[in-house]
């Protein structure tokens, strides 16, 4: 269980930071290719999820008791190819059943095959084309990440430790470096997960799909939910810091109006561009442009709108909100060219931002 709840600790954390960072990768997905790239996001969550585990297995589980600690620290092991002499001490190789069975052996193993990954995304990363450069470059990034894990052990998480409670360990060192050399050997299967790495022009419109739509109407519900939720939690320390009373209306009052803070960083979005912040995030945007009145229309249909509802927290106005929700995400399927409700209501269309840019090139080339 022990080996186990690392694994479970950084997947959970990687993919918190995943929601955090899923509108700016989508915002960058789509400038720098054109569109957003299922296999490159799923490869990109399994890069962050691998380096928390790094993390996890090589720093935790923090000691509990430091002065019990620090009243036997472990020492630094010194001495190169030491596992050689704990494999003997725990029965030797007998045969590949003694193989399996060893767990000095087995230690070995997981040392190396802990910074395989490491390896192959290093290469993919730098030099996915060359074998000798991949090679140079899994050589100096499994050497620098494992010493760094490893100065980390020995100084107590940079003297946040009185002492060490991991040990130092130059075999580690050597095991992790090894995996790492290993690891670029399978760089062409990252890419393969991947997807092409063949250049892509990213100024080219692309067709406006209901994945598109309702990947930027994601991204403007992640955006406001985010900063509602730091607002929220900043506001709630900054009143337990002050030690004010949690039973004082003001505290719901400035929790509320904090809830109201992010759709109306959207209406001011939509005012000035005519467009919603998922729109910019997914290159999308209506033709033609609304005047003031639409926009503010739009705003009020849209997750602006229902997300100031929610935050009003009153039940029948939550009751109008979900309504509003639905209808938008079946919007989307139902209209003409996926313009969703907002538009629909207003009679206007929706198109790639880069649309004009292709017929400007024309008329440049005419």
């Amino acid at each position: 269980m022990g080996n186990v709840l690392p694994g479970v600790f950084a997947f959970g954390i990687g993919s918190v930071l995943a929601i955090g960072a899923l509108v700016p990768w989508t915002a960058a997905e789509y400038r720098r290719h054109g569109q957003l790239g299922v296999r490159r996001s799923l490869v990109a969550f399994g890069t962050l999820v691998y380096a928390l585990a790094l993390v996890t297995y090589t720093l935790l589980p923090l000691p509990a008791d430091v002065a019990t600690m620090c009243a036997a620290p472990a020492p630094a092991q010194l001495t190169p190819f030491a596992f050689v002499g704990d494999i003997v001490k725990e029965g030797g190789i007998s045969g590949p059943r003694s193989l399996l069975t060893n767990p000095a052996v087995a230690q070995v193993l997981f040392n190396v095959l802990l910074f395989v990954p490491l390896g192959a995304l290093a290469r993919h990363a730098v030099a996915r084309r060359r074998l000798l450069g991949g090679l140079l470059v899994g050589l100096g990034t499994g050497f620098v990440v494992s010493l760094l894990i490893e100065l980390t052990q020995l100084t107590g998480d940079w003297f946040l430790y009185p002492c060490a409670y991991r040990l130092f360990d130059v075999d580690d060192l050597m095991a992790n470096t090894a995996g790492a050399v290993v690891g670029t050997l399978l760089a062409p299967l990252v890419g393969l997960l991947a997807g092409s790495g063949d250049p892509v022009d990213a100024d080219r419109p692309r067709p406006v799909t209901a994945a598109r739509r309702f990947s930027g109407m994601l991204s403007d519900v992640l955006a406001i939910w985010l900063l509602s939720g730091v607002l929220s939690v900043g506001t709630t320390l900054a009143w337990a810091l002050a030690d004010r009373d949690d039973d004082d209306p003001l505290l719901a009052t400035l929790v509320t109006t904090g809830a109201l803070v992010a759709p109306a960083v959207q209406l001011v979005i939509v005012l000035a561009s005519g467009r919603t912040l998922g729109e910019h995030v997914v290159r999308l945007r209506p033709a033609p442009r609304p005047g003031a009145g639409g926009r503010l229309l739009r705003w009020a249909l849209g997750s602006g709108g229902w997300t100031t509802l929610l935050a009003l927290d009153v039940p029948l106005l939550a009751f109008v909100a979900s309504l509003l929700a639905i209808a938008s995400v079946i919007a989307v399927w139902s209209t003409r060219g996926r313009r969703g409700l907002a538009l629909a209501v207003l009679r206007v269309d929706v198109e790639d931002d880069r649309t004009a840019r292709e017929g400007s090139a024309a008329q440049r080339g005419a």
